[in-house]
């Protein structure tokens, strides 16, 4: 039995999202606003890019065609485990979600197995090794899922893992159409590989696809033929190229390598794309600012305080990344005068949900750690590192202007 119900079973209904109960008795997302809620379901509901879609042969047969015998497949969609990380982190953040196993080795499982190739059966007994894992989100809760291998299989602990880690995040969500797709047959090759692969349903589609793949339809598209990447990644690849020039090479950077995992955004898939291009928005605008700051200082005062922040130099390219902008910010204003209030904060700190997300974890690690001079409760974690000005109850009611409250927070907790 699947813990969570993450069996094979298929089921078109919302998948459920873990809460968590409120210091008044209500259920609540800790962290989470609602509308942010709802858009965290449907990024984990959105298919995977095509090419993540990978196909495994479950079964095989021969049928007579003009040329002879012909190999035939059946064919099951699945993803890589390490698109459903990927997704992950572009929703939460590296530190936004954590995984944990379980491994033991369950013995007296009977297997049958082909006796010399000739179509005869021999029962045998056999251990399985079983994972379970469990995939936890800060701010929205757990879920468990089970994986299981035949011991005998010098690689049944990773595919067990990889098993029980998918049927954990179908939980949540993610991946949970895969189920639904339909098994299709397609000839083999002699390696018992498809010729092709098969084409997906557009339900089966991310939200980009289905775009390209209507705007590839229209009858007026521009060219003969449409580029594989299509236009709409065309174009945003363009966009992110010209902001990481805009942005310096230090920020372009970090930002490639932390959101698209690459450092050259050509090899960028389309989803990772567009979030490496609204970050990399959120930092040209923060290089505006600072620009216009600057020019206010007296000569050589950015420079002197590019070297108190231990900055290689005063050039852009030297901004290591955002926390290093953020900084550089924050002390050039500091010294022009200039207001950092409501929207403007909120460019600087990050977005409230951002920071309150980081405080719930950073909280519950320092109460569970049992650090020395901290409280066990999770509550008493942050009204201590709040100075009493934020209680857990009213973090769900925090607006911008306490973005630099809650930065002060995160400052002591990570001391």
């Amino acid at each position: 039995m699947y813990v969570n119900g993450t069996a094979g079973t298929q089921d078109n209904s919302a998948p459920p999202i873990a809460t968590v109960p409120g210091m008044d008795g209500t259920v609540a997302h800790s962290g989470f606003t609602a509308a942010r809620v709802e858009e965290i379901r449907i990024q984990l509901l959105d298919p995977f890019d095509p090419a993540e879609i990978k196909w495994r042969v479950t079964a095989t047969s021969s049928q007579q065609s003009r040329n002879g015998p012909v190999k035939r497949g059946q064919l099951v969609a699945y993803a890589d485990q390490r698109a459903y990380t990927d997704r992950l982190n572009e929703i939460f953040g590296e530190w936004g979600w954590t995984r944990a196993y379980t491994v033991q080795v369950a013995q007296n499982f009977e297997r049958t197995l082909n006796k010399g190739g000739n179509g005869q059966k021999q029962s045998v007994i056999c251990a399985k090794v079983v994972v379970v894992s469990t995939v936890s989100v800060g701010g929205l809760g757990s879920h468990t899922g089970v994986g299981e291998e035949w011991a005998d299989d010098e690689n049944s602990a990773t595919r067990a893992e990889a098993q029980a880690f998918k049927r954990a995040c179908a939980c949540f969500g993610l991946g949970r159409y895969l189920y639904d797709l339909d098994k299709v047959w397609e000839d083999l090759d002699q390696y018992n590989r498809p010729v092709r692969s098969p084409n997906l349903p557009d339900w089966a589609l991310p939200a980009h696809a289905r775009r390209q793949t209507q705007t590839q339809s229209r009858p007026h598209s521009p060219g003969p033929t449409q580029p594989r990447q299509g236009l709409v990644q065309q174009e945003t690849l363009a966009k992110v190229k010209q902001l990481c020039e805009t942005v310096g090479f230090g920020l372009s950077k970090s930002t490639l390598r932390k959101y698209g995992g690459v450092t050259d955004a050509s090899k960028i898939g389309f989803a990772k794309l567009t979030t490496v291009f609204e970050k990399l928005t959120d930092l040209a605008n923060g290089i505006e600012r600072l620009r216009t700051a600057s020019t206010k200082l007296p000569d050589g005062r950015h420079a002197a305080i590019c070297r108190e922040l231990n900055l290689a130099s005063d050039s852009l390219d030297d901004i290591p990344d955002r926390d290093g902008l953020c900084a550089l910010l924050k002390r050039v204003e500091a010294e022009v005068g200039t207001a950092t209030t409501g929207a403007t904060q909120q460019q600087v700190h990050g977005s409230i949900e951002e920071l309150r997300g980081k405080l719930l974890q950073a909280a519950r690690k320092v109460a569970d750690s049992g650090r020395t001079g901290w409280p066990a409760k999770f509550g008493d974690v942050i009204a201590q590192a709040t100075d009493g000005k934020v209680t857990l109850e009213r973090l769900k009611s925090l607006t911008d202007a306490d973005a630099p409250v809650l930065e002060a927070a995160l400052s002591k907790l990570a001391t």
